[in-house]
């Protein structure tokens, strides 16, 4: 007969990062209270906050993040198009240049969702908020863990700036939860259960040598991007016929890329990239000037006309780092890291949002196979579910001469090559484009490209000449 396990009374979050608020999602069903704690006050709508400062940047939600986030939260990809996101048919409704052509224009195989970062955070936030067992604690940062033996037992608290009573938004009031001490006083928030979903700027390393576990191994690979953003109103009848440009690199040759891609309120998000000391820049002239020197004139033709809707953003921090928490020889219980805290990516890949809500769902599963178990297994877990990504990341990025970084060499130069060939043969091959962006988009294994069917088609090569002009779409 087994034995019933009671549940964890209370779980403590650090960050409402989109991590952390899955992270927090997957633990409701499996402890009786969940506190979200952030530095930042939550604005009452959809607004861009001071702790997501790459909200001002694209931001694409491909096929398995739009899985994860409708497990965690049923009909979320619903309600972001009926609050004014945008459908994106993939391959069918995108203008992409590829180091080697266009891509043909295949039938739809997979859908993006044009969404504002912002946007996407407000109603994810919303819908955690309505859960009973939830509540928000803002305007505090954590500044430590308290041990408890050999696992952790709560966080340590400083409240991050002062408010007045009323600049609390009804929806994330949390007065139960909310420790005792005020002003600049430290105060402790005692938890069976705490999950570091703080971002890049995680701390953890230095809490975790402080309490004696060590620090973990690092892995750091960075390409030397630098990108920078604008908002527009394009006007009418300039994207009739497609809904998303993306002008790759072509590596090591040409290190600019761009995109011009739709979101909310008939609004459209450039985003420019550049290597090295080819960064796009931010002054309005130098930043269209920029646009004008790409691969191919049809980005800087959609936009030379239109309405600037924002100022324009930089944005240079996009190493790969990964914190290799799964490997220490030590571990205290009740506690992981998720998210950006353990492992980011380079965000030109589209992939943070994405590994993010996967991360949830993992967690959801590791505490339906192991209630009330919260420590080294859950962490392995959640680091293997990094894999693919991190390896599509630092594979893409080992192409560029600036790339600096241990990228992993034994059998590199093939699989390279053999990627490169893939890539080319799926702008003309609608089979190889199908397996390839299953890849891209994190619903197959890499090791799908190795499949008989696909190596023979690669090998074969493109089945067709290289396209140099845009791709009209397909005929109905």
């Amino acid at each position: 007969m087994s034995r019933s396990v009671r549940k964890p009374a209370h779980a403590v979050v650090i960050g409402a990062s989109l991590a952390g608020l899955c992270a927090a999602r997957a633990l409701v069903d499996h402890v009786e209270r969940v506190t979200v704690v952030d530095r930042d006050r939550f604005p009452d709508g959809p607004e861009i906050r001071t702790g997501v400062p790459q909200a001002h940047h694209l931001h694409v939600l491909i096929t398995a993040g739009q899985r994860a986030l409708d497990e965690l939260f049923p009909g979320l990809i619903a309600e972001l198009h009926e609050r004014g996101a945008v459908p994106v048919a993939a391959p069918t409704d995108v203008l992409y240049l590829t180091p080697t052509g266009w891509r043909e224009r295949f039938p739809p195989t997979h859908q993006l969702v044009g969404v504002s970062r912002e946007l996407l955070d407000w109603v994810v936030r919303r819908r955690l908020a309505a859960e009973p067992t939830v509540r928000f604690l803002d305007g505090h940062e954590a500044v430590g863990l308290i041990p408890a033996g050999d696992a952790i037992a709560g966080v340590r608290l400083r409240p991050a700036g002062s408010r007045s009573p009323g600049d609390r938004p009804a929806e994330t009031r949390s007065d139960g939860d909310r420790p005792a001490g005020s002003g600049s006083e430290e105060v402790s928030l005692a938890a069976d259960l705490v999950v570091d979903a703080s971002g890049r700027a995680s701390r953890t390393p230095r809490w975790l040598a402080e309490l004696g576990y060590g620090e973990p191994a690092e892995s750091r690979i960075e390409s030397g991007l630098g990108y920078a953003s604008r908002r527009y109103v394009l006007p009418a009848g300039v994207a009739d016929g497609w809904k998303n440009i993306v002008l790759m690199p072509r590596a090591p040759h040409d290190s600019r890329g761009g995109v011009l891609y739709p979101i909310e309120d008939d609004r459209w998000m450039v985003t420019l990239g550049g290597m090295g000391d080819d960064q796009p820049p931010t002054d309005e002239a130098g930043f269209l000037e920029f646009v004008r020197g790409m691969r191919s004139p049809v980005l800087y033709e959609a936009i030379s006309d239109a309405r600037p809707d924002s100022p324009i953003y930089g944005y240079r921090s996009t190493a790969n780092h990964r914190r290799r928490y799964e490997s220490m020889s030590r571990w205290p219980e009740g506690f992981v890291v998720v998210g950006d805290a353990a492992c980011t990516f380079n965000p030109v890949y589209g992939q943070g949002m994405s590994v993010a809500a996967q991360s949830g769902v993992a967690l959801a599963a590791h505490l339906r196979e192991h209630p009330g178990v919260f420590g080294r297994a859950a962490q392995a877990r959640l680091a293997a579910g990094s894999e693919t990504a991190w390896l599509i990341a630092t594979g893409a990025d080992a192409r560029y001469p600036t790339t600096v970084g241990a990228v992993p060499q034994q059998g590199s130069r093939l699989s390279r090559w053999y990627l490169d060939r893939a890539a080319d043969v799926a702008n003309r091959d609608p089979y190889v484009a199908r397996v390839l962006t299953d890849v891209l988009h994190l619903v197959a294994p890499i090791s799908t490209l190795a499949r008989p069917s696909v190596v023979l088609r690669v090998l074969r090569g493109r089945p067709g000449p290289a396209l140099w002009t845009p791709p009209p779409a397909p005929t109905p």
